[in-house]
């Protein structure tokens, strides 16, 4: 009797491992970070290992050294089964002030496009600058030999203003289109009405992110994720 036992539950012994790596690798999303150079020091793809969190895996991807990284995306979403569950649209400060309207025109065709490949697209806000990067640039221009009026005066915070009617706008837009966004703006400035970037958390350039500040991010990421509602075939958003 005890062999006819055995006999039964050997073979579910044997399956229940291989079914739960199987679900396992099913609901592993793997996620990529569409970014300048600037993404590189956040080494998202060490994410897991730092948070203690493997329900997701992560890429950075170097977009280019400019906003534009249509061609760079195209890449991303034809590489058929190896593609990514999702993509952070990850812009840089040092791209501000620009031309906005073209801005908006590229991310709302970005979306578009991971859309019909089956991708999600997770628009990201853009850091602020901190208080006194201005002043900062100037020094900087002026120790590297470049003209510190090139752009107008340096000492207007016209960076910090063109990069907070860009996250005004992106808010907006991810709501009216039931996209799930990426807040690191909320995540690493002053407070909601003082939207500037922490110094603490910023290099000497007050422009680019320390490893304070990488880490900071690293605790949005997962909540952010988790409000996309997945399914077998493509996603739904939820609309929090």
């Amino acid at each position: 009797m005890s062999q006819i036992i055995l006999f039964l539950i050997l073979p579910l012994l044997v399956f229940k491992p291989t079914q739960e790596s199987q679900m396992a690798k099913q609901e592993n999303k793997h996620i990529l970070l569409l970014g300048a150079s600037i993404g590189r020091g956040w080494d998202i793809s060490l994410l897991p290992e730092r948070i203690e969190n493997y329900g997701f895996t992560f890429e950075y991807f170097h977009g280019g050294s400019a906003f534009d990284k249509s061609e760079r995306l195209r890449e991303v979403i034809a590489r058929g089964e190896k593609k990514p569950d999702a993509v952070f649209l990850k812009e840089c400060a040092a791209y501000f002030p620009g031309n906005f309207e073209h801005y908006k025109s590229l991310i709302e065709q970005w979306v578009k496009d991971c859309r019909e490949a089956n991708v999600v697209p997770i628009p990201v806000t853009v850091v602020p600058v901190t208080r006194l990067h201005s002043l900062k640039k100037f020094a900087i221009d002026i120790v590297k030999l470049r003209n510190p009026f090139k752009q107008g005066n340096p000492f207007k915070a016209r960076r910090q203003r063109a990069i907070l009617e860009y996250n005004d706008w992106i808010r907006i837009f991810c709501t009216q289109n039931d996209l799930t966004l990426l807040d690191l703006e909320q995540a690493v400035r002053k407070s909601e009405k003082d939207r500037y970037l922490r110094s603490k958390l910023a290099k000497i350039d007050g422009l680019h992110l320390n490893k304070k500040a990488y880490r900071i991010l690293d605790q949005i990421v997962i909540p952010t994720l988790e409000k996309v509602q997945w399914r077998a075939s493509g996603y739904e958003a939820q609309n929090k």
